[in-house]
């Protein structure tokens, strides 16, 4: 019998969890400008071939947006690759050898911004996936110890999509609060019970499956206002790859998603909490490693209260998402004050 993942009942949840949230964690991907393509050897031909694979990945991982490969910025930067690396050097894993390419942040980011196409924050959710499997009519959740290839796969590209991801540990905690049923069908109570231990921003269920000799992998986030089934179908070990870059797609619209054609050079922002220079001078630093964030200036400063103007080189809603996504900021919103007019104010949390 083929269980249909449960739209309702999401809705429902996810209602709950906009009135009881708390703040929003997020993880500082280090590695943004590094890619990992496989290669059969180490040969001049087979590093040219994963230099290209990784110029359009990392360009990919860094936006959060499936690269045009004919655009003219493309075309250019294919002509002489290497002034874009930094750094090569192979991993050897138990199933392949990878060149680990690194590339320059800021001819990166001129590549982007040359397409128009916005810089995603290094800061990202954690994402949980929990995974069923159908093989010979029989269902099981992933473990390590089963299925040690699927997890190496999530790994490598969990890293080459900059996604910071969780797999379940599946342990006796776990499976009191959570059956394959529960994450076949999507059962959005039963998981965001067992997910609450790992404390992930996103949730996502998925089921891997097979039907007339094809895969399929069909997922869905859990804890989203979204509630779309997303499917791929395949080769398995093809779409497990996928799998990651698929969910940071869907994340990217929404952390992701300024405008192409309206970027605010500047905005000003409140902040509250700011105990003496010393805190002043750790707000500045964090709102720097920002990278909508271009400069900054103090405009007020009088008590705990510190206004700054914020140059941006993205719309203001990516900075919003930034901030969101950080810890160490608290937003403070006022009921009465009309949306559009809403002076931005934030309560520094670092101690």
């Amino acid at each position: 019998m083929e269980y249909k993942f449960n739209t309702l009942k999401n809705a429902l949840i996810f209602t709950l969890l906009l009135v009881f949230s708390k703040a929003i964690l997020a993880v500082e991907v280090t590695d943004l400008y590094q890619y990992k393509a496989v290669v059969d050897d180490k040969s001049q031909a087979q590093q040219r071939r994963a230099n290209r694979v990784g110029f359009i990945g990392v360009l990919e991982k860094v936006s959060g947006r499936s690269i045009d490969k004919s655009h003219p910025a493309i075309g250019d930067a294919f002509k002489n690759l290497s002034r874009f690396v930094l750094k090569y050097e192979y991993e050897e894993s138990l199933y392949q050898t990878y060149l680990k390419i690194r590339y320059q942040p800021q001819l990166i980011d001129g590549v982007l911004n040359e397409m128009e196409i916005p810089i995603w924050g290094n800061r990202r959710p954690l994402t949980l996936i929990w995974l069923a499997i159908e093989e010979d009519v029989q269902r099981s959740l992933v473990t390590k110890e089963d299925y040690p290839q699927i997890f190496h796969l999530l790994d490598t590209n969990s890293n080459n999509a900059g996604l910071p991801i969780v797999m379940p540990l599946l342990d006796l905690e776990d499976r009191m609060n959570l059956t394959v049923t529960d994450v076949w069908a999507n059962f959005p109570q039963q998981i965001l019970n067992a997910s609450r231990r790992y404390e992930p921003e996103v949730i996502v269920s998925a089921r891997l499956y097979q039907r007339e000799n094809v895969w399929h992998l069909d997922w869905q986030f859990t804890n989203q206002g979204t509630f779309q089934l997303h499917q791929l179908k395949g080769d398995k070990l093809t779409i497990i790859g996928e799998l990651v870059s698929s969910i940071s797609t869907q994340i990217a619209k929404q952390y992701a998603s300024l405008s192409e054609t309206e970027v605010t050079s500047s905005v000003s922002v409140r902040f509250f909490g700011v105990k003496g220079i010393k805190q002043l001078e750790a707000l500045k630093a964090r709102l720097r490693t920002l990278t909508q964030v271009d400069e900054l200036d103090i405009s007020f400063r009088q008590g705990e209260r510190v206004d700054l103007v914020l140059y941006l080189n993205a719309h203001v809603d990516s900075l919003k998402k930034a901030l969101q996504l950080d810890s160490q900021f608290e937003i403070i919103f006022d009921p009465f004050s009309h949306q559009s007019t809403q002076q931005l104010e934030y309560q520094w949390l670092s101690q």
